[in-house]
């Protein structure tokens, strides 16, 4: 009887443990967005500062704006916009993906 009980005890340390590990695997936040991020034509170049500031350089015509991210959301406020541009992103090692404003993939290198 002892046994049983005693197998029955480490079976269960055994199942919460495995549950315990599982149930911390969520999902994971996306690597730092901060730093320069250039497209492949090196015509779109975004720059992320620590301090929620940035810059989105079109053609070499910068437009400064202000950011907040949440998880894999992304939310732009460029200088004389009222509205944000708010968006989805990921990183996958130097690689940004942002939806754009017609929702397909852009791809940056971090610079």
């Amino acid at each position: 009887m002892k046994k049983l009980l005693r197998s029955m005890f480490l079976g269960l340390i055994l199942c919460v443990g495995v549950f315990a590990l599982t149930a911390c695997g969520g999902e994971k936040e996306p690597e730092s967005i901060l730093g320069v991020w250039k497209d492949d034509s090196g015509n779109f170049i975004y720059t992320f500062n620590e301090d929620g500031t940035g810059e989105y350089n079109v053609y070499q015509n910068p437009m400064i704006f202000t950011y907040t991210t949440e998880g894999k959301k992304l939310s732009i406020l460029y200088n004389g916009n009222t509205e944000p541009f708010k968006t989805e992103f990921s990183i996958k090692g130097d690689t940004l993906n942002v939806k754009d404003s017609s929702g397909n993939d852009t791809l940056y290198k971090k610079q």
